[in-house]
C-alpha cells in the first residue's frame, strides 16, 4: 500500500493537456506505422521478402496502435520517475500481456485465423503469449513512460494548432474507410490473409 501511496502523478493542468482524443489518433496512427515498419523488417530478415503485414491498405499494423493507446491511458498522467518504475512495469506486462492474449485468442476462435502462436515456447500461456514476452511488454511500457511518450508529443506538437483536430477528424474518416475495404478485400482474397499469417508461402 505504501509503494501505491508513493506513486507520482503529473498536476492536474498536466493532465488535461496530455489527456486528449486528438492525440490519441495521432499515437496510433504514428505507432501503427512504425510497427508496420518493424513488422516488415523482421518479415524481410526472417525469410527474405517483402510481405505486407497489416490488414489495411495504407502501410500500417493497428495491434501496435491499440498498444500504444493502451500505454498513452494508462500512464498519461504518470510521472516518470525511479519510485514509479515498478509500477509501470509490472501494469504493462500483465495488461499488455492480456491484450496479446486476447488478441490471439479472438483471432483464433472468432477469425479462425492464427497470426502468432507461442506453443512449445518457454512459460506460455494459453498458446498466445508467454511470461518472458509479458516480461518485454513491461520493458516497452516503461520505455515508453520515460521516452516514446514525449518523444510522440514532441511530434505531434509540430502540427499547427489550427488543423490538429480537423486532421485527426480526415485521418479518423480515411481509417474508417480503409478498414471497410480492406476487410472486403480480405474475404475476397483469402490467400492475402494466409500471406500475413504465414510469410514464407
Amino acid at each position: 500500500m505504501e509503494k501505491i501511496k508513493n506513486i507520482k502523478y503529473m498536476p492536474d493542468i498536466y493532465d488535461d493537456k496530455k489527456k486528449s482524443l486528438v492525440e490519441m489518433v495521432y499515437i496510433f496512427t504514428i505507432c501503427s506505422i512504425l510497427g508496420w515498419l518493424v513488422e516488415e523488417v523482421y518479415v524481410f530478415i526472417a525469410v527474405g521478402k517483402i510481405v505486407n503485414r497489416g490488414v489495411l491498405f495504407a502501410p500500417m499494423c493497428s495491434i501496435y496502435g491499440f498498444g500504444a493507446i493502451i500505454l498513452y491511458l494508462l500512464f498519461y498522467n504518470i510521472k516518470p520517475t525511479k519510485i514509479n518504475i515498478p509500477y509501470i512495469f509490472i501494469t504493462a506486462s500483465l495488461l499488455l500481456g492480456a491484450f496479446e492474449l486476447l488478441c490471439g485468442l479472438g483471432f483464433k476462435y472468432i477469425l479462425n485465423i492464427e497470426m502468432w502462436n507461442y506453443d512449445g515456447f518457454f512459460l506460455e500461456i494459453l498458446n498466445y503469449t508467454t511470461v518472458p514476452i509479458m516480461i518485454g511488454w513491461g520493458i516497452l511500457g516503461t520505455l515508453y513512460v520515460f521516452f516514446i511518450q514525449p518523444l510522440l508529443s514532441k511530434i505531434i506538437s509540430f502540427v499547427p494548432q489550427g488543423i490538429q483536430k480537423r486532421l485527426a477528424i480526415i485521418i479518423v474518416c480515411y481509417l474508417l474507410i480503409d478498414f471497410s475495404f480492406s476487410v472486403f478485400h480480405l474475404y475476397g482474397n483469402p490467400e492475402l490473409l494466409q500471406k500475413m499469417v504465414d510469410p514464407s508461402i
